[in-house]
């Protein structure tokens, strides 16, 4: 980190740079599928690396800024059987990496699961993340909605449905409850990704959600609730010793249609806007509250660091409800911890470092709190694989721009971070863009990200017809000629974004 940077950083952190020695005494290793979004530490430690399952354009644009290695370069065969962590932890290659580290290390998962912390005992590793215990209550939906119940805060209705008596009912009966559209999601079992949550608006989505989830056994319940015709929002947490700190609220995107290409919407997370905010500052405080609340709970059961809350907000009231939580890194988390570093915030990253290695750093709670609330105008929208196979488009990470004219699409220069933009006709293509050759694991929720200095929503479900037009371009780009055929064991591919 530059020495302006550390200047910026010692206002909130008076030991700053004591802390950053602690931090620094063992390597630490990020574990992840794709560089980009675990890249944020690797600009203010020495002493960081991310090891990458999968060899994507970004590692070379971001190696210029982080140590990163990378499976697939080295052991292709390797890399394309690992579908989740506890599956690499075990691998002979992983493990010859870890042999041949020279300073001490310890590794950093962004979510843990069991198995994972079992295998990390039983090799002695030292690791960065939560008991599982810790997050496991709050995991589930219809969990979660009890535990919100329980602490007094704002709660939508729901009821939950034993798996065969929901098999039993039909879309009438389920209308009928409300006596209008309605929300489906498992009630005791996480599906990450793009089949978690199914907004039931018509028959077809009915009958697509009901074909998916009477496929899949491991749960015993179903929550539905009411739709809500609002916004989709988050917010980010992280618990210190000194408090829980709490981010902006943001509007999350969500089955962006010109990002579906024509494929049907099952409730997709595809990306944020910073700069859209239709809401007053009592929404803030009421999520805020709500972030606060659930972080004590957490903390009360042992966690420690970063987390996310998912609310729903109802356009026509103004009511807001938190609706899941994500005790993890979330998807939110890269922009909007770049975004705190460009307006001289040190990012949560540090904090939930600080949190999980115990170390003694005092800090001005209320001013980072506040400081944390600063935002810029930025927006980021992921692509969709659906409907491809293989990466037949050469494209590099980095800066682009847009020319409307000319239609045309066009590479300007490496770079991977918000404020290389300099103007809003340029946009970031970054998040594991896939070399031309690669396949592309079948019902992956999304693909790779544009980022763009400017807000892009109009609502959560749709953007600005001219960014609309450069999601098109790309998406119609990246399915030319592509075939039907998939030779990808998908039977795991939900789990990618556990790594």
């Amino acid at each position: 980190m530059n020495l302006q940077q550390l200047q910026d950083w010692k206002r909130f952190v008076p030991d700053l740079v004591k802390v950053l020695e602690l931090i620094d005494r063992k390597s630490t290793i990020a574990i992840g599928f794709s560089p980009y979004s675990r890249i944020t530490p690797a600009l203010f430690l020495k002493n960081y690396a991310i090891y990458s399952v999968k060899d994507t354009t970004d590692n070379d644009t971001l190696r210029e800024y982080a140590k990163i290695f990378c499976l697939e370069e080295r052991h292709p065969k390797v890399a394309a059987k690992v579908h989740a962590t506890g599956y690499l932890l075990r691998n002979y290659a992983f493990q010859a990496f870890l042999k041949s580290r020279r300073l001490p290390y310890r590794l950093m998962f962004y979510q843990t699961t069991q198995k994972i912390v079992d295998t990390l005992n039983e090799f002695k590793i030292d690791w960065v993340g939560n008991e599982p215990k810790s997050f496991d209550s709050l995991k589930f939906k219809g969990e979660f909605r009890r535990i919100v119940r329980e602490r007094g805060l704002p709660c939508i209705p729901n009821k939950e449905i034993p798996r065969e008596e929901f098999f039993q009912m039909s879309l009438r009966d389920l209308w009928e409850l409300w006596r209008r559209s309605f929300v489906v999601q498992r009630a005791d079992f996480d599906v990450a990704g793009e089949l978690g949550t199914f907004f039931i608006r018509s028959k077809q989505d009915w009958e697509t959600a009901r074909e998916i989830l009477i496929k899949d056994e491991r749960y015993t319940k179903l929550t539905v609730s009411p739709f809500v015709d609002g916004y989709s929002l988050s917010m980010l947490g992280c618990v210190t010793a000194q408090g829980v700190l709490s981010g902006t609220l943001q509007l999350q995107l969500i089955d962006i249609p010109e990002s579906l290409h024509g494929q049907l919407g099952t409730g997709v997370f595809m990306g944020h806007d910073f700069g859209f905010r239709p809401w007053n500052s009592e929404a803030e405080e009421t999520a805020q509250k709500s972030v606060e609340s659930l972080g004590a709970y957490l903390a009360d059961k042992g966690y420690r660091g970063i987390f996310g809350i998912d609310f729903i907000m109802d356009k026509e009231t103004g009511a807001i409800f938190p609706i899941e939580c994500n005790p993890r890194f979330t998807g939110a988390l890269p922009l909007y911890s770049l975004m705190s570093m460009w307006q001289g915030v040190p990012p949560l990253e540090l904090f939930h470092l600080i949190s999980n290695l115990r170390i003694d750093a005092p800090f001005n709670f209320d001013e980072v709190n506040q400081a944390l609330k600063q935002r810029k105008t930025i927006s980021h929208v992921f692509l969709t694989p659906k409907g491809i196979s293989e990466m037949k488009l050469p494209m590099a990470s980095g800066i682009y721009s847009y020319q409307p004219k000319e239609g045309g699409i066009r590479l300007e220069r490496y770079g991977a971070f918000p404020w290389e933009l300099k103007n809003e006709n340029e946009f970031i293509v970054i998040d594991a863009v896939p070399r031309v050759g690669g396949r592309i694991t079948k019902n992956v929720a999304r693909l790779f990200k544009l980022v763009f200095p400017q807000q892009i929503a109009t609502s959560s479900f749709s953007v600005k017809p001219e960014i609309g037009q450069i999601i098109t371009k790309l998406s119609t780009a990246l399915r030319k000629d592509q075939s039907d055929e998939n030779d990808e064991d998908d039977s795991q591919s939900d789990e990618i974004d556990a790594i």
